[in-house]
C-alpha cells in the first residue's frame, strides 16, 4: 500500500497548492509534508504521536540515540522528547512524503480497557520511541483520515471511529506494550508524563528534582533512572533543550534580542547561554538575531 498512501497524502497537499512544505489538517491532529530538497536538521519537541514516513527515510537523535525509519515504517512515540530530527532520503523524483498523527490519550485508554489481550502495561520502562513497519490496517486507516480533509463536515462524526481504529491496531501492534504504559493509570511513564508536563511547562524556572520526583510519585533516584531510560536524557538535559529551543524561537519568530531571549528562558549568565546554545545549534545567538533584525543583536 506504499503507492497507496504516497498517493493519498500528495492529493491532498496538491489540492491545497502545496508543492513542498507542511499542511496541518482540519482533521485533529493530523499534520502532512512533501519535500523535494534535503534541509537542515530541525530541532523540535516530539509529542505523543504516530509520525509515518510513506516515501523517503528520517534520522531522530537524542543525546544517546539515534533512529533512522523510512518507507513505510513509523515512529511511535510515547512521551514528549526534544529531538535532532533530519531527512535523510529525499529527491526530485522521490520526494519526500510523511504524516504525523497527535495519539488520543482518552481514545488509548478507552480501546485498551476493553481489550483483554494486550501485553501488561507492567514491568521496566522502555525507552519513549519506537520504530515499527506499517502495515495495511494502520495504513488504511490513515488514508480514511486523509479522505476527511475534504470533508470536513464528517470528521465530527468518523475521526472518533477511525482513531479507535488506529489505537486498537497500535495498542495490538509492536508499540502495545509501550503505549497501554503511556495511558495505564499508575504506570511508570503516565507518572514520568506527569512530570515532563510540569517541566515543559515550567522550563525557566530552577529545576528541583525533589519537587519532579514528588510529582511522579518516586524517590528522587528511582525517578531520574526512568526519566533518562524513557527520554535518553537527564532532567537537566531535557530542560535545557527546551530552553534553547524556546529562546531560538523568541528570537527568529518575534526578533528578540540573544540577551533578551536567554534571559527570558531562564538563563542568568549570557556567556553561558551563548555557549551553551552554539554547541547545540551550531552557531552563537547573536548571528542569528544579526540575521533576523539586520544588526549586531547581543550586547
Amino acid at each position: 500500500m506504499i503507492h497507496d498512501l504516497t498517493a493519498a497524502i500528495s492529493q491532498v497537499l496538491d489540492a491545497h497548492r502545496i508543492g513542498g512544505g507542511y499542511l496541518e489538517t482540519p482533521v485533529p491532529g493530523l499534520t502532512i509534508m512533501r519535500a523535494y530538497d534535503a534541509v537542515m536538521p530541525q530541532h523540535m519537541t516530539y509529542k505523543p504521536s504516530l509520525c509515518v514516513i510513506a516515501q523517503g527515510a528520517k534520522q531522530v537523535t537524542t543525546p544517546e540515540r539515534t533512529l533512522t525509519y523510512g518507507d513505510m515504517q513509523s515512529l511511535v512515540v510515547a512521551i514528549d522528547i526534544p529531538v535532532l530530527s533530519h531527512i535523510v532520503r529525499v529527491s526530485r523524483d522521490k520526494p519526500y512524503v510523511a504524516a504525523t498523527l497527535n495519539l488520543n490519550a482518552e481514545i488509548l485508554l478507552d480501546v485498551l480497557t476493553q481489550l483483554g489481550d494486550v501485553p501488561s502495561p507492567e514491568g521496566r520502562s522502555e525507552f519513549g520511541m519506537l520504530v515499527t513497519d506499517l502495515d495495511s490496517h494502520i495504513t488504511g486507516s490513515l488514508i480514511r483520515l486523509l479522505d476527511l480533509v475534504s470533508r470536513p463536515q464528517a470528521i465530527g462524526v468518523l475521526y472518533p471511529a477511525i482513531m479507535r481504529e488506529v489505537s486498537y491496531w497500535l495498542l495490538t501492534g509492536p508499540a502495545g506494550r509501550d503505549l497501554a504504559r503511556m495511558v495505564a493509570t499508575g504506570g511508570q511513564p503516565q507518572r514520568i508524563a506527569k512530570a515532563v508536563r510540569h517541566l515543559r511547562d515550567n522550563f525557566d524556572a530552577a529545576i528541583k528534582m525533589a519537587e519532579l520526583a514528588g510529582i511522579a510519585g518516586m524517590s528522587t533516584s528511582s525517578f531520574h533512572q526512568h526519566f533518562k531510560i524513557l527520554t535518553s536524557m537527564s532532567p537537566l538535559q531535557y530542560q535545557k533543550q527546551l530552553r534553547l529551543m524556546e529562546a531560538r524561537r523568541l528570537m527568529l519568530a518575534e526578533g528578540e534580542k540573544a540577551s533578551v531571549a536567554g534571559f527570558a528562558v531562564g538563563y542568568e549568565s549570557a556567556s553561558q547561554f551563548s555557549r551553551e546554545y552554539a554547541r547545540m545549534f551550531g552557531a552563537p545567538p547573536h548571528r542569528e538575531t544579526r540575521r533576523a533584525l539586520g544588526g549586531d543583536a547581543f550586547a
